[in-house]
């Protein structure tokens, strides 16, 4: 297994979505090399307790995914934090024990444990510096979480390249036909020249709001989408179920007809039931075009137990104080 210099560890069923969508950011900034978690890192057959040990022990910072069933309450049982065989607790411990940079990572205001909930083994979480992240304000918690990964791991911040000048090459090419008594040959584009059609970003980034009917019974949902990049580039999240699922594949696409954008996002849908069950990974494929104030998608879901007809619905800005009441 490749060296895996950060770990994530979360309960699946608290913070299942917001894991993939952590591990997506973080594979886009520091490859998906060097980030661990579980369902993609632990290969079919192999023993799941010994992949997660070897993991902890090549890892350099433990992220603790703290949702509001994280202590895994249980009625009428101890919580499943308690138990000493939980893999969850066998994870920060591990992390703890050796030393590790462990950051508890509180999701949707969920509260940090007290240590009086917590068993003796796991009381140092407590006193752990923790970072929110939030599915109003996802893409900006995942740049500080980033920017706190970098300083941990002693790594410099990636600087964006700047684009070169749009004229350069113009005018090194006239001053070389001037020296050559040839200027009238190669003329630079006049200064109030529209640009070329096609090559100018849609005003998309920024938090958007769609209310979503999804292709099965009583699944209207409020979702949340956090647009960021420049040029052709579109990363951020986009909320599945009113959880956000970091964006892949993001494109804002050029061509005669400016305005359009298409990526996708991931999630694992359950696969029968009971405490065998498993889950497969679905693939959401999103194209959008700007109009107006508004962006028109169709969304297309791919894989998982059964078939889904694509879904149409339309997203507008977000207030800059949006109600948090549908979460």
């Amino acid at each position: 297994m490749q060296r895996a210099q950060i770990f994530i560890s979360y309960r699946r069923d608290d913070a299942a979505g917001y894991a993939r969508a952590v591990y997506d950011e973080l594979a886009r900034h520091f490859g998906a090399a060097r980030v661990f978690i579980d369902v993609d890192d632990i290969g079919a057959g192999q023993k799941f307790d010994e992949v997660i040990d070897s993991a902890v022990g090549e890892s350099e910072v433990l992220l603790v995914l703290i949702g509001k069933r994280w202590l895994g309450e249980r009625e009428g049982q101890p919580s499943r934090i308690g138990d000493p065989g939980d893999f969850v607790r066998l994870e920060v411990t591990a992390g703890l024990a050796k030393g590790m940079r462990v950051i508890p990572l509180l999701l949707d205001g969920a509260a940090m444990p007290s240590e009086a909930q917590l068993p003796a083994v796991l009381r140092p979480l407590a006193r752990r510096n923790a970072l929110e992240i939030d599915n109003a304000r996802f893409a900006a918690d995942i740049e500080r979480l980033v920017a706190a990964l970098r300083a941990t791991l002693d790594e410099p911040a990636a600087v964006p390249q700047p684009a070169p000048p749009k004229r350069a090459l113009w005018w090194g090419l006239a001053g070389a036909v001037l020296v050559a008594g040839a200027l009238a040959t190669l003329r630079p584009p006049r200064s109030d020249s529209p640009p070329p059609t096609g090559t100018a970003r849609p005003e998309i980034n920024g938090t958007w709001q769609a209310e979503v009917d999804y292709d099965w019974p009583n699944a209207h949902h409020v979702e949340r989408f956090e647009f960021a990049g420049d040029a052709s580039d579109l990363h951020g999240s986009a909320s599945f179920l009113r959880v956000p699922r970091g964006i892949v594949e993001g494109v804002v696409d050029g061509g005669p007809e400016p305005g359009g954008l298409r990526f996708a996002t991931r999630t694992r849908e359950a696969a029968g039931a009971g405490a065998g069950a498993g889950s497969e990974e679905t693939v959401h494929r999103y194209r959008g075009r700007l109009v107006g104030d508004e962006i028109r998608f169709v969304m297309q879901t791919e894989g998982g137990s059964s078939p889904h007809v694509p879904v149409e619905f339309v997203a507008r800005r977000a207030p800059v104080a949006a109600s948090q009441a549908g979460r």
